[in-house]
């Protein structure tokens, strides 16, 4: 296994790449499928079991702009990266538009703690009180801080760094 998170869009029939991360599910994957989020069987693995997490995709979308408005509030990063980054995401985020679900595919990571039918219960879960998440990224931020970690090294924890029209697993 390639212990990867996968993140895609809806668009109709249509399954569209939109990101894949190593080793975790970041926060902006978290935030993007938190809005009305169900599990679903997954659309890549051959499972009988809910292992996929779907979200709105307008909503979730709009969670995460409000979400990186906030982060530019705060001191975690340097501020032109930051800029970069969200105007990245932005431009990548509008040439989708028009899906209508966002598709979080964890069975990968959910293996290297538990099996995927658990760790998508608690992931879901997770995601389910978005704001939680959010406080907990920032609490990771702030420890960070504390250690003078180097900013730039930091901002891989957010996930809008990988943005991508070609996964590992295309539908």
């Amino acid at each position: 296994m390639a212990n990867r998170a996968y993140l895609y869009a809806q668009k109709g029939a249509e399954m569209i790449s939109i990101s894949e991360y190593n080793y975790d599910i970041p926060i902006a994957y978290k935030i993007l499928v938190a809005q009305h989020t169900k599990r679903v069987r997954s659309k890549i693995f051959k499972s009988p079991f809910k292992t996929a997490i779907k979200g709105d995709f307008e909503k979730g979308v709009e969670r995460l702009y409000a979400f990186l408005d906030e982060l530019r509030t705060k001191d975690y990063f340097e501020e032109k990266v930051l800029e970069e980054k969200i105007e990245e995401t932005k431009a990548f985020l509008e040439k989708k538009h028009g899906c209508s679900h966002f598709y979080l595919e964890g069975a990968e990571i959910y293996e290297l703690d538990s099996n995927p039918i658990l760790g998508s219960l608690r992931m879901k879960n997770s995601i389910s009180n978005i704001n939680k998440e959010i406080k907990s990224f920032y609490g990771l931020m702030d420890e960070m801080k504390k250690e003078q970690e180097d900013k730039n090294n930091m901002m891989a924890y957010i996930g809008i760094q990988e943005w991508s029209d070609y996964l590992y697993y295309e539908m």
